[in-house]
């Protein structure tokens, strides 16, 4: 399990500013993405980026639009998409909802496993640095950065994330 700087984005408090002091709602969130982009390179090497509220969708996804085009290099990334189901959330108290986000083994590796969503690259050990959560409406709610995790097909990684109500 990785341990991360996240934010929950301007939309997804607007969103959970609705439950305050209240328990939120398990169906909250539908779905994850992890990608290949949340970093920045000072001249010594990647480094995640601290994760911006004003984002709307993974950084690797919206960069090369924006004027930085910090992924435009002439390498190729990627991002993995996956839905949530009713096991991979929990309440532990009032306020307070966990959201265990898990890719199996092959899950992003292979680009015949039916659920790549999208891989310019075509490489089977993605280098992940970003995870955002969404909700029913594909609106990003939550949003974090890492250090670094290689994702090859004999592993799993879980990553778990805390949304409070307030």
């Amino acid at each position: 399990m990785a341990l991360f700087s996240a934010v929950v984005t301007a939309v997804g408090q607007n969103k959970i500013v609705q439950y305050p002091g209240g328990t939120l709602p398990l169906n909250l969130i539908t779905y994850f993405k992890v990608g290949e982009g949340g970093w920045v390179d000072p001249g010594t090497g990647k480094v995640p980026r601290s994760p911006d509220p004003s984002l709307t969708d993974l950084d690797i996804i919206l960069d090369p639009a924006r004027v930085t085009k910090r992924y435009n290099d002439g390498n190729t990334y990627s991002y993995f998409q996956k839905a949530l189901v009713g096991g991979d959330f929990s309440s532990p108290s009032s306020g307070i909802l966990r959201v265990s986000c898990m890719l199996l083994n092959a899950e992003f590796n292979l680009q015949s496993d039916g659920t790549l969503v999208y891989d310019l690259g075509g490489y089977t050990n993605p280098e992940i640095w970003e995870i955002g959560l969404f909700d029913a409406n594909n609106d990003m709610i939550f949003y974090g950065t890492f250090t670094q995790q290689t994702k090859d097909a004999t592993r799993q990684i879980e990553n778990v994330c805390r949304l409070v109500a307030g």
